[in-house]
């Protein structure tokens, strides 16, 4: 059986596998035109397309003329003279070896370095590139590039120049900005990814020409941002602790002074009463009231030690039997609120012998498992209205809430002197109050 003799339909089923068999013969021949190790691939595959092509034309143009009942050509008649299986055979030959160099092909672009595999590797890079003429004329745009062109500008790159000119005048798309640190441009697109803009002058068969690339560098921007605002934040905190040991300086030298009036207000409290009571003939004598001003002035001039503690305490019994006013101390006074209630007991004693005119004074401690209670009272005259706390009474109150106490004064019926602790936990915190060593 001949071509000739079979139905228009047959026809076109052959006519229509031996194009598609061409084109894929043609498509393995211009794969493999450019690479070094395919010639033979491209050889055979544009010679088995440009046959195959050839008789599907002619198949056409036989179609075409029985449909016009036109005659045929002789070499027309002679292609219709071929039987059916040599031309069967001829394609399913072709059809195997397209299959063949197809997969010579696709072995040929895994090994082989071409401009193509070259070119589909920078498509699959996940930073842009672009390298353009001095006019701006793009010679190489890999798809990343065009990607951040579409996100940024709403158009693909077609121009080096437009592209810089839309940077330069912050042209963008909405969500996008531009941002300049330390001489590094960054391209903050609207879907949270940075890019870091690098241009710089290359050579190229010795003409000059400029690439552009934009790194990803999203990591790497917001680690930076971490960084600054933890920078930032140490620096206030560094700005806080800075005027905290100022505050804790500031509050040294406060308690230092504090201490050092109060020992002093004491010093001189004891001198009044002892010349008091000399001058009374009550008791005393020259030479014990020049020691004690030898020693207040000595403290003036930090050259005298203060008194032991354990003295303190005694040194007032003293002073009031010399003046005529007798103590009475009722409970067990805390080791660390020992020296803050000796300096209130003389502070009251100075009260009740110049202001009050009493002869008794009276300390009462009560201790609870979370407070300390001093109050101290006399027998002298009430006060005739408030008490203004200056003097003694202003550094006492200094000193109570140093601790953490209170300090409360009733003036009447009679003046009462009271100072309320909380007791710590141990460790919490400082509990006592001392004067500053020499």
């Amino acid at each position: 059986m001949r071509l000739i003799d079979l139905s228009p339909v047959a026809l076109r089923a052959i006519g229509f596998a031996l194009y598609m068999i061409a084109l894929a013969a043609l498509f393995c021949a211009s794969r493999a035109f450019r690479l070094p190790a395919g010639k033979g691939v491209f050889a055979c595959s544009l010679i088995a397309g440009l046959v195959n092509f050839m008789l599907s034309a002619a198949v056409a143009i036989v179609l075409i003329r029985m449909k016009n009942n036109q005659p045929f050509a002789p070499l027309t008649q002679r292609i219709l003279a071929l039987p059916v299986p040599g031309v069967g055979l001829f394609a399913a030959v072709s059809l195997a070896a397209s299959i063949v160099l197809l997969i010579r092909l696709r072995r040929l672009l895994r090994e082989e370095l071409s401009t193509l595999s070259v070119c589909e590797g920078l498509d699959l890079l996940p930073d842009g590139i672009c390298v353009s003429l001095p006019d701006g004329l793009p010679r190489l745009v890999n798809s990343s590039m065009q990607q951040i062109a579409n996100a940024a500008f709403g158009a693909g790159v077609q121009d080096a120049r437009w592209f810089d000119e839309k940077l330069e005048h912050r042209d963008l798309t909405p969500g996008c900005s531009v941002e300049t640190d330390d001489g590094n441009s960054f391209l903050l697109l609207a879907d949270g990814t940075v890019r870091q803009l690098q241009r710089k002058t290359i050579s190229v068969d010795g003409k000059p020409m400029t690439e552009l690339i934009a790194y990803d560098v999203t990591e790497r921007y917001r680690a930076l941002q971490e960084l600054r605002a933890r920078n930032a934040r140490l620096k206030k905190t560094n700005r806080h602790l800075r005027t905290y040991l100022e505050s804790i300086d500031r509050a040294v030298r406060e308690k230092e002074i504090l201490t050092a009036k109060i020992r002093l207000h004491n010093r001189l409290g004891q001198c009044l009463l002892a010349i008091h009571s000399f001058l009374g003939g009550t008791d005393g004598s020259r030479a014990a009231i020049t020691e004690q001003l030898r020693q207040t002035v000595a403290l003036l001039q930090s050259d005298a030690p203060s008194a032991p503690a354990q003295d303190r305490l005694h040194a007032v019994r003293k002073a009031a039997g010399a003046i005529g006013v007798e103590i009475r101390i009722t409970g067990e006074i805390p080791p660390e609120y020992k020296l803050l209630f000796e300096v209130a007991l003389h502070e009251c004693l100075t009260n009740t012998f110049k202001h009050a005119h009493g002869h008794l004074l009276e300390a009462e401690i009560t201790q609870t498992a979370e407070t300390v209670t001093i109050k101290l009272t006399n027998d002298g005259d009430p006060p005739a209205g408030p008490v203004e706390e200056t003097g003694g009474l202003r550094n006492l109150r200094t000193a109570v809430e140093h601790l953490g106490g209170i300090m409360e004064i009733e003036s009447t019926p009679a003046f009462v002197l009271t100072l309320r602790f909380c007791r710590k936990a141990p460790g919490t915190g400082d509990q006592s109050w001392e004067e500053p060593s020499k």
